[in-house]
């Protein structure tokens, strides 16, 4: 009896472990996204940046974009990468298409690729 319960309790840490090892990494909501209208005098569009708080290096950094009308409704989706590597705690440029007429927008990241862990 006490031979089985050891063994149950070495098959549940082994399955807290693994459960653990699968949440590696940054979720994509821990990214942050600034972005603004870009200044009259440039190309038209939107620019700003993705900053990355965690201890990781990322890629392959995917955003959704998420167009808004004047009620605050969805009225499309679109995707764009940010382009280049994300070190731990820094951050990345994109540029986007412009807006049309009294549409204004939500940004976030969809997804990325885990690269390395860095020191902090």
């Amino acid at each position: 009896m006490v031979a089985k319960c050891v063994a149950v309790l070495l098959i549940l840490a082994c399955c807290a472990k693994l459960a653990q090892a699968q949440t590696v990494g940054p979720s994509p909501q821990a990214f942050q996204v600034e972005w603004q209208a870009r200044a009259g005098h440039m190309k038209p569009g939107i620019e700003g940046y993705v900053y990355n708080p965690s201890n990781y290096r990322v890629g392959s950094v995917r955003l959704k974009i998420e167009v808004l009308d004047n009620t605050g409704r969805v009225i499309r989706e679109q995707f764009a990468w940010v382009y280049g590597v994300i070190d731990a705690g820094g951050r990345a440029y994109f540029l986007l298409q412009p807006l049309g007429r009294e549409e204004t927008c939500r940004i976030a990241v969809e997804s990325f690729d885990l690269l390395s862990r860095q020191s902090p």
